[in-house]
């Protein structure tokens, strides 16, 4: 198997902090840093899939770590992380997590449901319940 490097972040701010309550997590958001480690895949509320330079995203977020997580190829996880950007941030899996319904639109993402798509390593088409801890889990912490 191969591995991707996932990156972490939580910060003060509200919407973070919400995050971290509904779903028991240290952590309110995740990335996918890519193979050069200069930017994150990541889907973000405000601008859906993008990718973003890394000292951006560790700016945004107060506090950040990075672990190494299983993928079925690496090559194909950067791939489909490139294939989705443009897509929009799946503000239907939100209310699903927090009303524990499942909800999620097709074409849209969550940041930890598009880091677990990338990965492939889940056999459910849509993974709208993971969040940024089940992410964190299956990584080993490298920073």
């Amino acid at each position: 198997m191969n591995r991707i490097t996932v990156i972490f972040g939580r910060n003060w701010l509200p919407f973070s902090v919400l995050i971290r309550l509904v779903t028991f997590s240290r952590w309110s958001h995740c990335g996918l840093v890519s193979q050069c480690g200069q930017y994150v895949y990541e889907s973000t509320f405000t601008k859906g899939v993008q990718r973003t330079p890394i000292a951006d995203f560790k700016k945004r977020y107060g506090k950040t770590a990075m672990g190494e997580m299983y993928c079925v190829s690496s090559a194909e996880a950067y791939s489909i992380a490139e294939s989705k950007i443009g897509d929009k941030y799946d503000v239907l899996a939100c209310i699903g997590i927090l009303f524990k319904t499942g909800w999620g639109a097709a074409s849209a993402w969550l940041c930890s449901e598009y880091v677990a798509h990338c990965s492939q390593l889940f056999n459910i088409k849509k993974q709208s319940s993971i969040t940024p801890e089940d992410c964190f889990r299956l990584t080993h912490t490298i920073t």
